[in-house]
């Protein structure tokens, strides 16, 4: 049996990581006892271990589609605010600007949006100034990125002298939206949201269970991995209820799990996210309707959108 500590360690470097691959190949009676003595769930992908593919979805543009203008919100980054700490000892806010700037200049090279990144500096910003920067710009959606933290954690070491935080059993990707409002909008919300959790499961990520959101976010009835605010109402997420366009927050994974942080920072896993994020917004902003303009193909590689130069989320030293 692999040991918690063996698994994350095997990580820690690109050599670990193909052994693991090896030793962990989905489907293995190894690798279905290591989940289940890891509490994990046995995905068909077998994400997030480093041997399962991920690919770029499809988009399908309608003709008059034209260009639309995607605000990105790299989550936390306010006053105060941080965001969380990874297992790898990286602020959230630092890995929400550097994915932000990799699926701006993505979906830019599609010619198809405009995609900008609401905070591009040092200065903290509040997220009230996003939310009226977005609608001066005239943006046609509002996609707030950030990861999550779930479960139990333990401490472990990463590198010499760093203590970090640590947890395997919440995998996954989540996104979240609001129905506070006008009712025509709420339904572009969740919509967008339906759209980004199915192309992201497409694309080979794994939706979360919400298991640890009891309380906090209901699951949709409908797909995986979407889940709207339940908060009280005067805690509930200001960017999912204030923007005057479509508007949610893509949880886009675990953070204090080594594999997935490990696997967000591999242009692939990037080049999945962008195409799987330029279908959902396609099918969302545009007439699924109409004749199609491919973004990548059906089952294609993820590196089907790579190329661009793209920065890639920190990597985790």
């Amino acid at each position: 049996m692999i040991s918690r500590r063996k698994l994350v360690l095997g990580l820690a470097g690109a050599a670990g990581a193909a052994a693991l691959s090896r030793a962990l190949a989905p489907g293995s009676p190894r690798e279905i006892a290591a989940r289940r003595a890891l509490k994990l769930p046995i995905a068909p992908s077998g994400w997030p271990f480093p041997g399962a593919r991920v690919v770029a979805p499809s988009a399908v543009f309608p003709r008059d589609f034209g260009v639309r203008r995607i605000y990105l919100d790299a989550g936390h980054g306010a006053p105060g605010n941080s965001g969380n700490l990874s297992c790898f000892c990286v602020d959230e806010q630092d890995f929400t600007l550097a994915a932000a700037r990799a699926l701006a200049e993505r979906l830019n090279a599609t010619g198809r949006f405009e995609a900008r990144v609401g905070r591009a500096g040092d200065r903290p910003l509040p997220y009230a100034e996003r939310v009226e920067d977005a609608a001066r710009w005239g943006a046609d959606a509002f996609v707030s990125l950030h990861s999550d933290v779930r479960g139990r954690t333990e401490t472990w070491s990463p590198g010499q002298g760093r203590q970090c935080p640590l947890s395997l059993a919440a995998p996954g990707f989540a996104v979240l939206w609001s129905d506070e409002g006008d009712p025509a909008l709420c339904a572009l919300r969740l919509a967008l949201a339906r759209g980004f959790a199915r192309r992201m499961e497409e694309a080979g990520l794994l939706p979360y269970d919400g298991a640890a959101y009891s309380g906090l976010y209901a699951p949709d009835t409908a797909q995986p991995g979407v889940f709207l605010d339940r908060r009280p109402p005067g805690q509930r997420i200001f960017v999912l209820r204030r923007p005057s366009m479509p508007s949610i927050l893509v949880e886009t994974h675990h953070a204090l799990d080594a594999r997935e942080a490990t696997r967000w920072t591999e242009p692939a896993t990037l080049d999945a996210f962008a195409a799987a994020a330029a279908a959902a917004l396609a099918d969302t902003l545009g007439d699924a309707g109409a004749p199609a303009s491919a973004l990548g193909g059906d089952g294609a590689p993820a590196d089907t959108l790579g190329g661009a130069g793209a920065p890639v989320s920190p990597p985790p030293t």
